[in-house]
């Protein structure tokens, strides 16, 4: 099935390639307003100007309660609107009029914007409609750009999760698992072939393969995090998942994902830090091992901030934002940074928030809202792989009416544990081997000849002397280093050790690597 995936919109023609990992993406572009409008996807693309828009939605129509970004193609100028969750990422230049889900294709001047660099660090990806440049900015949920002859103008449109009515009367258990399973029976059937869905054993994918109706049809595939991948816990349970389905299963080892960096950067750029090699590599191997007919990509995407939307931390001031974004670490520590961080975007964000934000409900999405800038590499990547992604997961009836469980049956995903008790599939009870120790980072990231941080490039925004130490980590732990954090994968041992206040400098130096060295690569980047 065809499938647009991104997009540019410009006074010039791009000259970019998006099909960066040769599968045969296709590429048009038409001429509307004055501006070349190029689209990008799985063929047959179907771009049809007649019927007045191009969607990137997976079923082709305008819905914004979806994934979903939509181009109007008005009279006399080109309107972009994306979804409720801002789940595909947009990015303009207000400057140049250019639009694109591709943040390089909107750089041009690259004067540094010190608040969205400080913002980068803080969370590790762009946020609060900044990035690291000035010019660049990004498309806030539920929103629009318009661009004509003269001009780009962004507009913003009421937001229904601030509405009474998202926080509705308890739902039952059964319409959320009956609307789940018409959503993905609607999808499921509106496809043929092969439907890929990873398999990690958690709940989110374990009852994704319930709900699809032909089993014969998943081809499910996991890779492990643990030193031994097919001891990892997500090996092993997802292969009693395919066990329980008879469905084919396959684990893909994961070896050398840093080699992979600048794919990422060439899909994600200075919009995030480098994040999702492992997922280049592991799509890579799946599609060169095995041959799919007609695939879709049923994806798990962020269903466990829904389920358990309770589990975000409380949010009683604007100190407490940073931690809403769910970072894992993954950011540079403010005593790292040259930039002293102004708090005026996150004292806007929890003004707008804050009568809010009290709800677990809310919390949960406005997190997410966060996160997409990030996480959207979920759902792009295998796009990008020439397989078109659908999951209920970002649809907003379905989230709102996962969220309005009751909350002693979102604790701990009562609601889910019971249904999987019911169906066999409570693999907790199963008494399997396996191991929870994720060393995967540390492994990869120990054998990989990494290249240094330009420390004189760098060192306006982040301290000199950190960005040397972390080379020099990566390039090699000492001996003390080292015998430490191997202790800290021991069960038990790792407790203690954590208590008296050790560390993995190693996991540390890697995760300000993966920061640093995005922006860098954005600093450095020609068009």
């Amino acid at each position: 099935m065809g499938k647009i995936i991104g997009f540019y919109i410009g006074k010039e023609e791009t000259k970019f390639n998006p099909d960066i990992f040769a599968v045969g993406l296709s590429k048009q572009t038409l001429f509307h307003a004055g501006y070349f409008i190029t689209v990008w996807g799985v063929d047959p693309l179907n771009l049809d100007p007649s019927i007045g828009y191009i969607s990137l939605a997976f079923d082709g129509k305008s819905d914004l309660m979806d994934r979903n970004v939509v181009i109007e193609l008005a009279v006399d100028s080109v309107n972009v609107k994306n979804d409720w969750l801002g789940s595909i990422p947009v990015f303009y230049n207000a400057k140049e009029k250019v639009v694109s889900t591709i943040c390089n294709l909107c750089l041009f001047n690259k004067e540094t914007d010190l608040q969205g660099i400080a913002n980068y660090f803080s969370f590790g990806y762009n946020a609060f409609e900044r990035t690291v440049f000035k010019d660049v900015k990004f498309l806030r949920y539920l929103s629009e750009i318009k661009v004509s002859q003269d001009s780009l103008e962004v507009s913003y449109k009421e937001d229904p999760v601030l509405d009474a009515d998202f926080e509705t009367e308890c739902t039952e258990e059964s319409a959320v698992i009956e609307m789940m399973q018409a959503y993905i029976y609607e999808r499921e059937s509106s496809t043929k072939g092969d439907i890929i869905l990873p398999t990690s054993g958690g709940y989110d994918s374990r009852i994704l393969n319930y709900f699809v109706r032909e089993k014969s049809r998943i081809r499910s595939f996991t890779y492990g995090i643990s030193k031994s991948q097919f001891n990892s816990f997500e090996v092993v349970h997802a292969k009693k998942i395919s066990e329980i389905f008879n469905t084919k299963w396959n684990c893909i080892p994961l070896t050398n994902f840093h080699d992979y960096i600048e794919d990422w950067f060439k899909l994600y750029g200075f919009s995030t830090h480098l994040h999702g090699m492992y997922h280049i590599e592991f799509y890579k191997k799946m599609l060169g091992e095995n041959q799919f007919s007609s695939p879709s990509f049923l994806s798990g995407i962020i269903g466990d901030a829904w389920a358990e939307a309770g589990k975000f931390k409380k949010v009683d001031s604007v100190d407490d934002i940073t931690a809403l974004g769910y970072s894992h670490g993954m950011s540079l520590a403010e005593s790292h940074s040259n930039i002293k961080l102004t708090t005026e975007d996150k004292v806007n964000f929890y003004n707008q928030v804050k009568n809010y934000i009290g709800s677990d409900k809310v919390k949960a999405v406005m997190a997410m809202r966060l996160k997409l800038q990030l996480i959207s590499y979920l759902t792009q990547i295998p796009e990008y792989f020439g397989l078109p992604v659908w999951t209920p997961f970002l649809n907003f009836n379905i989230v709102k009416n996962i969220v309005n469980l009751p909350d002693s049956r979102r604790i701990k995903r009562a609601w889910q544990v019971d249904l999987f008790k019911r169906t066999g599939l409570n693999l907790e009870d199963m008494s399997l081997r396996s191991s929870k120790v994720n060393k995967l980072n540390y492994i990869i990231g120990k054998k990989t000849d990494f290249e240094p941080l330009d420390a004189n490039l760098l060192s306006e925004y982040a301290k000199k002397e950190r960005i040397k130490e972390i080379n020099e980590t990566l390039h090699g732990e000492t001996v003390w280093q080292e015998f430490i954090s191997e202790l800290l994968y021991v069960p038990k041992v790792s407790g203690v050790l954590r208590r008296l206040g050790y560390k993995n400098k190693f996991l540390i130096a890697l995760n300000e690597y993966y920061v640093l060295k995005a922006l860098e690569k954005g600093l450095k980047y020609e068009r």
